[in-house]
């Protein structure tokens, strides 16, 4: 283990201070519109300090999307497959629509602002959309594993093109909430958790 004192542990401390930093601008103004200098004021550090560790508002974008690969890659290892998966989902709804961010980074969409900016970015870099499908991948596979041990651990047959469908669904239906939220943050609990069930039971095969 490396000692919280050493130049190593010193070093990661403060690239994760100024990607924390980076993710409140870019969250707040935009990833365009959030300068350097903001970034810079917001962690508390001087401009050339960040360049230290980061060439440009890009490679922060980079560097927060492999971050939340590795978030997306626990949460999936210790999230129950059951249906209280549904609460979590509307829980996570209740919150995208007063525009929270979700505690801490172990969510697939902690910001629905920074997932938008990311999106965003993705149709204008090249570099951005090649890094944000490679997490996409690795999170659907992921995902599929998953769902895989789940049925192996209830003795169902594995059917790879079911498998793949039931990743997509939950894919598809996590990323459509953390929209709709911000499009209509007004929907019936009731109404949501009635959909989410119904989906949900699909995504796990029952």
């Amino acid at each position: 283990m490396t000692p919280p004192d050493s130049p190593s542990a010193r070093a990661e401390a403060q690239r994760v201070r100024i990607l924390d930093a980076a993710q409140r601008c870019f969250i707040a103004h935009g990833f365009h519109a959030a300068s350097i200098s903001q970034i810079a004021a917001e962690a508390g550090i001087s401009q050339g300090l960040i360049y230290r560790y980061f060439e440009n508002k890009r490679a922060m974008i980079l560097a927060l999307i492999e971050r939340q690969l590795a978030a997306d890659q626990r949460s999936i290892e210790h999230t129950p497959l059951s249906p209280d998966m549904v609460d979590g989902l509307l829980a996570s709804y209740q919150q995208w629509a007063r525009g929270e961010s979700l505690g801490g980074h172990d969510t697939a969409i902690a910001s629905v602002a920074l997932y938008a900016e990311i999106t965003a970015e993705a149709q204008r870099d090249p570099v951005v959309a090649d890094v944000l499908r490679r997490h996409d991948q690795l999170t659907s596979d992921k995902v599929r594993e998953w769902l895989r041990q789940h049925d192996v651990a209830r003795g169902v047959a594995i059917d790879e093109a079911a498998l793949g469908e039931r990743t997509l669904l939950l894919r598809v239906v996590v990323e459509g909430l953390a929209m709709r939220a911000v499009r209509d943050p007004g929907l019936a609990p009731e109404t949501l958790r009635a959909l989410l069930a119904h989906a949900i039971a699909r995504v796990l095969g029952d």
